[in-house]
């Protein structure tokens, strides 16, 4: 009968191939220790975009607000052309004539019938909005004063609007029963010795008074209360952006 020696008992086997713990442990410390400094890694890359990405925002944002300051005290300009030529044609309705001052009158009422928009930039705030980078400005004195800015550019829009309405309903109308445009061509106004006026019955001067009245204490407040407001929440918040990012 043939008896087969082996070199190694199966024990023997299994020891040769047993490894310690330790070693196990060390395996495990090198894999925990890569996946944690590529965290480390991606964590700080993407720390270092979203403060450039930052700074870049709050650069635009000055740009902005800068624009906005020139552009408020240009509508605030209007808006008190507005209301003081309001006031003159209330003065010449009380103590003057329609009809002796009617070139004034006509200058007066064609003023206050004028239109614009206050141009203010949007642009920035909306697209941190739109892609929820707002989150990027981690001051929330800052985040707040941001919000409530644009919060008051939404009311001088709204208030505008509404200024518009009011022409459209009121001095509009008016216009068109009582004012003949064909006096605004000199040639055929001389021609024709026409009056800017037409039908115009104490009736109709006390309600044009009462409507330019109202019309000019809108436009008082706008100019000298919201329109301020917004002006010096613009300024605050130049001011706070370049300290917090260190811009000049």
């Amino acid at each position: 009968m043939e008896v087969h020696h082996h070199s190694a008992t199966p024990a023997t086997d299994i020891h040769r191939g047993k490894k310690k713990w330790t070693h196990y442990f060390w395996e495990f410390l090198m894999l925990f220790l890569a996946v944690f400094c590529g965290f480390l890694a991606e964590y700080q890359l993407e720390h270092k975009i979203e403060k450039d990405r930052t700074k870049e925002f709050a650069a635009m944002l000055i740009d902005d607000l800068s624009s906005d300051t020139a552009a408020i005290n240009r509508h605030v300009k209007f808006r008190e052309k507005i209301y003081l030529n309001a006031d003159s044609l209330m003065h010449l309705l009380k103590y003057g004539s329609l009809i002796s001052d009617q070139d004034k009158a006509v200058k007066y009422f064609s003023v206050i019938n004028d239109r614009r928009l206050l141009e203010a930039k949007r642009g920035t705030i909306e697209q941190l909005k739109h892609s929820g980078t707002l989150r990027y400005f981690r001051n929330r004195k800052l985040a707040s004063e941001l919000i409530s800015y644009y919060n008051v550019l939404d009311i001088i829009d709204h208030w505008i609007q509404y200024l518009f309405d009011y022409e459209s309903a009121t001095l509009g109308p008016f216009s068109h029963e009582h004012y003949d445009k064909r006096y605004n061509d000199t040639v055929f106004r001389s021609q024709k010795k026409l009056s800017a006026f037409v039908k115009m019955g104490e009736e109709d001067q006390i309600l044009l008074y009462n409507m330019t009245e109202t019309f000019a204490h809108l436009n008082k407040v706008l100019a000298i209360y919201v329109l301020n407001e917004a002006f010096e929440k613009a300024g605050t918040l130049i001011g706070m952006i370049k300290k917090e990012y260190h811009l000049e």
